[in-house]
C-alpha cells in the first residue's frame, strides 16, 4: 500500500494497512514537549509516559494530516509500535528516512 500524499518528508509507517508518513516534530512542537520528554522512562510506562507517546506522536503527524485528532492518533499507537513511531518523531537529521530510502533505492517506499 502507498502512503498518502502529504507536505513533509518523513518516514512511511504500515499502521495496520495505513500508510501515513511521520515527520520528525517540529522545533516548536520540541520546545511544548522538553519537560515531557526528558521524564521519560521506558521501564516504567507510566499514563504521564504514554500520553507524552501520544502527543509526540500527534504533534508530528499533524504536520501531514491537519485534521488527525489526539484520538485518531492515540488509537494507531500500541505497545508494539510505539518505540519505532517514536524513533520516526525524533529522526531528526533525516538519518532514518535517508537509510530507508538507500535500502529500497530511493524511490517511492
Amino acid at each position: 500500500m502507498k502512503p498518502e500524499s502529504t507536505k513533509h518528508q518523513g518516514i512511511p509507517f504500515n499502521f495496520d494497512g495505513r500508510v501515513l508518513i511521520i515527520p520528525p516534530l517540529t522545533l516548536g512542537a520540541m520546545e511544548q514537549l522538553q519537560g515531557r520528554l526528558e521524564t521519560m522512562d521506558e521501564a516504567s510506562i507510566t499514563p504521564e509516559y504514554i500520553g507524552t507517546v501520544i502527543d509526540s506522536a500527534h504533534a508530528a503527524l499533524q504536520r501531514n494530516y491537519p485534521d488527525m485528532t489526539r484520538e485518531d492518533v492515540a488509537a494507531l499507537l500500541d505497545l508494539q509500535n510505539m518505540q519505532e513511531v517514536m524513533a520516526c518523531v525524533f529522526d531528526v537529521f533525516g538519518l532514518k528516512r535517508k537509510a530507508l530510502e538507500a535500502s529500497t533505492g530511493g524511490g517511492d517506499v
